[in-house]
């Protein structure tokens, strides 16, 4: 049996899988802290990385409407 410390850092399920039990990938980058917490800030997103994830799903459905749009033509 391994004994935990307090020090010991147990993740949560949360902060490694969406609740669609997706794993997520940890990606580094920078931003001003005005920018990661206007919609923290403004109470849209619990988080800043849900801000984030929100804001790439966005791009994401942008992106795939566009194609969709080009291909239409």
């Amino acid at each position: 049996m391994v004994s935990q410390s307090s020090n010991d850092v147990i993740p949560e399920p949360a902060h490694s899988r969406l609740e669609t039990r997706q794993t997520l990938d940890r990606v580094t980058f920078r931003a001003t802290d005005e920018q990661l917490e206007a919609l923290v800030d403004a109470d849209i997103y619990h988080t800043r990385s849900q801000a984030i994830r929100a804001g790439i799903q966005r791009l994401l459905e942008e992106h795939t409407q566009a194609d969709v749009d080009h291909e239409s033509r």
